[in-house]
């Protein structure tokens, strides 16, 4: 297939509506350290939500464009506002991404620093902005096999805040390796999360990023978040997170956190067994083996708790347990 062919066909999968697009990128680009504004970040994710991420897509090369109009942005990230405003908060953006850098850390003790784009282009008649990835952030967009995080481009629009942005997909990414809770010293949680050497007061820390990070996804997305800190005699020295999916909320403890005591009785009852021995994601270990299936499925009911749908999770509490 030509180039000019693979880039109609990439407009052509793209659409009009960016609501339902997927953005997909590799777990170590989710880990890197890097810092980006809200509308940085809008713009970022708009351009990576155009790419078709399976192993099996079209290409994607350094010469591949990506298209972002100001309809599109307005439809996902504004409610109101001028064409005028929105494109001039569009060109601000690509202006600062363009010069926005990112480290990943790579095995055997190795660091790629790169940047995100090698150029943007501006099309003020039209209202739109054009972007190339940089080449060496493309194996971390594309192609992607396994190891990776993606969610769709609405479940961030309600996110004004950077920080909150930045602590979603981490959330994401954490709960698909099958974490669901981190304790990070808090110079290790200000690296990920790119604040390193601001926030030196614990409060300001506190206020102006975890509060106002968990609040907003408390309020506005699929997950539940609570944070426990650690202090040693008069410091703050590191935090734990602790985060599920809302739809399991009757299964919370009193702390609001989830319940491993009541996730461990449900997956070891008859009638749970009896629902989900055929579940789709079970290995074959796990159906022929009871601690295999009782590990995987305690997995499976926390990151994906939509798959079980046959009764209400908290009626299993009340049937008998499986020897």
């Amino acid at each position: 297939m030509g180039k000019l062919a693979c880039q109609l066909l990439i407009l052509l999968l793209i659409g009009s509506n960016m609501e339902n697009n997927l953005v997909a990128q590799s777990n170590a680009l989710v880990l890197a350290a890097y810092a980006m504004s809200t509308k940085e970040k809008q713009l970022l994710f708009s351009c990576i939500s155009h790419i078709d991420s399976r192993p099996d897509a079209v290409q994607i090369t350094k010469q591949t464009k990506f298209t972002i109009t100001v309809e599109q942005i307005m439809e996902v990230f504004y409610h109101d506002g001028k064409k005028q405003n929105i494109y001039r908060d569009l060109e601000t953006a690509a202006d600062s991404l363009f010069d926005r850098e990112v480290t990943i850390q790579l095995d055997g003790n190795k660091r790629l620093r790169t940047r995100f784009v090698s150029g943007v282009l501006f099309d003020t008649d039209n209202n739109l902005i054009t972007v190339t990835f940089a080449e060496d952030i493309l194996p971390y967009l594309t192609q992607l096999k396994a190891n990776f995080t993606k969610y769709r481009l609405i479940e961030i629009a309600e996110l004004s805040s950077t920080h909150a942005i930045r602590l979603y997909e981490l959330i994401v990414c954490w709960i698909g390796q099958y974490q669901y809770s981190k304790t990070l010293d808090l110079e290790d949680f200000k690296y990920i999360m790119g604040v390193s050497g601001k926030y030196k007061q614990f409060g300001q820390l506190r206020e102006r990023v975890i509060d106002k990070a968990l609040e907003e996804i408390n309020a506005n997305t699929e997950y539940k978040i609570t944070v426990d800190y650690r202090k040693v005699r008069q410091s703050f020295v590191s935090l734990t997170l602790k985060f599920h999916k809302k739809s399991l909320a009757r299964l919370e403890n009193k702390d609001g956190s989830l319940s491993n005591d009541k996730i461990d009785a449900i997956v070891r009852t008859e009638q749970f067994v009896a629902d989900y021995n055929n579940y789709r994601r079970l290995s074959h270990n796990a159906k022929m083996n009871t601690d295999d299936f009782r590990r995987e499925m305690k997995d499976y009911l926390i990151t994906y708790p939509e798959d079980f749908t046959k009764r209400p999770l908290e009626d299993y509490l009340k049937s008998p347990s499986k020897k």
